[in-house]
Formats: structure tokens, C-alpha cells, sequence
């Protein structure tokens, strides 16, 4: 019995030198900052991929970086969230959890996958976390998952979610999502969550917030009057490594660098691609009529359309948050928006 606590030491000790990071979703716009970020800090990663595709979008961020030779080095495993025993797999060693990986769509065609992605594909990762004694998950969640108030007072981590007659169904899925992750910390897995709001940075042109950048540095010459909250991507990645590495758990962090109007962000993006800004303020009607045309294009055509009445809808809300409780908890300081746009521009004319 007097050697029992020297082998339990031991066996930290153990832990910790095999100390092990798996992150998922590490192909999209948040898991590919997140990766370069770990790996120049010396780190141990295994990152699951769905496709070569996606391999190839995440390369070129590490390109960006002038840090290819770390993406080498990263132990890259092929696997599916909703695949329980293909993710399973990948849990071996595993000490620490990013989970980032989740479908971001504002199309209702996309529903059944979202539920399935984002809710049971949580659920299969928590779970395993707890069968492997994970020490600790952070999770990226959205301000989609977080309610809001009815006089104008900005959305904090206290406004809670209720489902409305136009809640998307991103905000569904993510808000099932948390429940997952808050279930697991109940069961003994320390978690944090993160709650961006609209993630401006360089990625793929054609995913998530990264076609607003496209859209506008091809030359739009229209706005809606909307406004809505923004944070860039490097200021996501490093609060969500600040909170894994602090004695902070079971808690959620809205992180938020601005909150602007459309035209304003339009701006700046149209400034730093040297392109005329964006003159012609739509009215609801019209972007109405827009959203008309631009389905039935799609039905046509076959292809994918650019609006959707859930992103009509977010156009023309007037959206406010918060991050008022990690700037106080951690001091954190975000970049402000402008110059997040100048740097992201940066890297796409670099890369083009």
C-alpha cells in the first residue's frame, strides 16, 4: 500500500509526457488557424479529415504561414464524427480535445445533416472523451446557440436560447450540440465552450464568412442595413488556447471583437482589396425580390444559392453582443476588425 501513491504519480507523470491534442474540424477556418498555432508551439496534434479536398484548403493556411513543414508533421487521420467506431479509433492517447469540426449552413436542404453532424457527431466525441478520461474539451460553439434580450441590450452568456418561428437550423443544431457538451461536464469532463460571432479571416473563399470577403472583394455595390457582431480568426484561436491552458472550466466565452453594421465591414473589406465601396443600400423588399431570382437560378441551374430567407433575415436584424466576461477574466484584448480584414486581404493576395 505505501508504494500505491508513487505508482499513481507515476502514471501522471506518464500522462502528461504523452500529452496529446486532437482536434476536429481541423480543415475548416477556425481548425486550420488553431493547427498552425499548435504546431509552432511544438505540440503533438492528430486531426481527423473527411476528403484530400479539404487536406489541400487547410495546406494552404500552413502555406500562408510559411510553415508547411508543420503540416507534415501533424498526424492526420481520416474519420467521420458520425461514425462512433471510425472516431473511436482516433481517441487513443488522446489528452486534450478542440472540437471545431461542424456543418455551417443557412439552407434548410441542409437540416437532416446539420442535426446529424453537429448534435450526433457531438455526442459521439463527448462520449468518447469520458470512456478516455480526456483531461479537458474545448468546444467552438456559436452566438447562434445563445439567446438574446428583448430591449436592446447586447446578447451576453446569460441570454437564453429559445426557439422562435425563424430560428435557423445552424441555431438548433449548435444549441443541441451545447447541451451535449454541458451533459458530459456533468459527467465529469471538463469543458469550455466558445460562442464566436461572425469569424472573419483567411480561408477557402467559398466556405462560411469567408465568401462575404469574396463577394465584396469582387466588386459588390450594394448593402443591406443590418449589423451584426465580428471577431477574427487568430483572436478566436488564441482565446480558445488561453482557456484550455487556464483553471477554467465548465464555463462559455462569447468572443466578439466588434459589433458593426454591414456597410461598415463592407468598407473595410472593399478598402483593403482596393475595390469602390459598396453604394446602393438595398431595402428588404428588395433583397426580397433578389432572394427570388437567385432560387430560382439555382433550381435552373442546379446549383447552390447564394441567398437563403434565414441569411435575408440576419441581413436586416440588427445583432449585438458582448465578450465583456473573458476581457475581464483574462485581460483579453481583441484586434479590431479593420485590421483583421487588412491582414486576411493580405494573405488572399499573397496566395492568389
Amino acid at each position: 500500500m505505501k508504494n500505491e501513491p508513487q505508482s499513481i504519480s507515476f502514471a501522471l507523470f506518464l500522462k502528461q509526457v504523452n500529452f496529446m491534442i486532437l482536434v476536429t474540424g481541423g480543415t475548416g477556418l477556425v481548425g486550420s488557424h488553431l493547427l498552425v498555432k499548435l504546431m509552432q508551439k511544438g505540440e503533438k496534434v492528430r486531426a481527423i479529415y473527411r476528403s484530400q479536398a479539404s487536406l489541400e484548403k487547410c495546406k494552404k493556411v500552413f502555406l500562408a504561414y510559411n510553415c508547411r513543414e508543420l503540416f507534415e508533421q501533424i498526424e492526420w487521420k481520416k474519420a467521420n464524427l458520425t461514425d462512433y467506431f471510425s472516431l473511436a479509433d482516433q481517441m487513443q492517447g488522446i489528452t486534450h480535445v478542440y472540437h471545431a469540426a461542424a456543418v455551417v449552413s443557412f439552407s434548410s436542404k441542409d437540416a437532416n445533416n446539420m442535426m446529424k453532424v453537429n448534435v450526433e457527431g457531438t455526442t459521439h466525441l463527448v462520449n468518447l472523451c469520458l470512456e478516455n478520461e480526456v483531461e479537458k474539451l474545448c468546444y467552438v460553439s456559436s452566438v447562434a446557440a445563445l439567446g438574446s434580450y428583448p430591449s436592446k441590450k447586447c446578447t451576453d452568456e446569460e441570454a437564453i436560447w429559445q426557439k422562435e418561428k425563424h430560428t435557423s437550423d445552424y441555431s438548433v443544431s449548435k444549441y443541441y450540440a451545447e447541451n451535449e457538451v454541458w451533459r458530459a461536464s456533468q459527467e465529469g469532463l471538463k469543458v469550455v465552450i466558445v460562442n464566436p460571432a461572425t469569424i472573419i479571416g483567411f480561408g477557402d473563399w467559398e466556405e462560411s464568412s469567408s465568401a462575404i470577403i469574396k463577394r465584396v472583394a469582387d466588386g459588390l455595390s450594394y448593402y443591406p442595413t443590418g449589423s451584426n457582431g465580428f471577431v477574427g480568426v487568430t483572436d478566436v484561436v488564441d482565446c480558445m488556447l488561453k482557456l484550455m491552458h487556464a483553471k477554467i472550466e465548465n464555463e462559455r466565452f462569447i468572443l466578439v471583437s466588434e459589433n458593426l453594421k454591414f456597410k461598415t465591414l463592407f468598407d473595410y473589406i472593399a478598402d483593403a482589396f482596393d475595390k469602390r465601396r459598396p453604394r446602393l443600400k438595398v431595402s428588404i423588399n428588395v433583397a426580397k425580390i433578389a432572394l427570388i431570382v437567385d432560387q430560382v437560378k439555382a433550381f435552373i441551374t442546379g446549383g447552390k444559392a447564394i441567398l437563403t430567407p434565414q441569411t435575408l433575415r440576419t441581413s436586416f436584424r440588427k445583432k449585438c453582443f458582448t465578450a465583456n466576461k473573458i476581457s475581464q477574466l483574462l485581460g483579453y484584448e481583441f484586434t479590431p476588425i479593420e485590421e483583421v480584414v487588412k491582414d486576411a486581404s493580405r494573405f488572399y493576395k499573397e496566395s492568389a
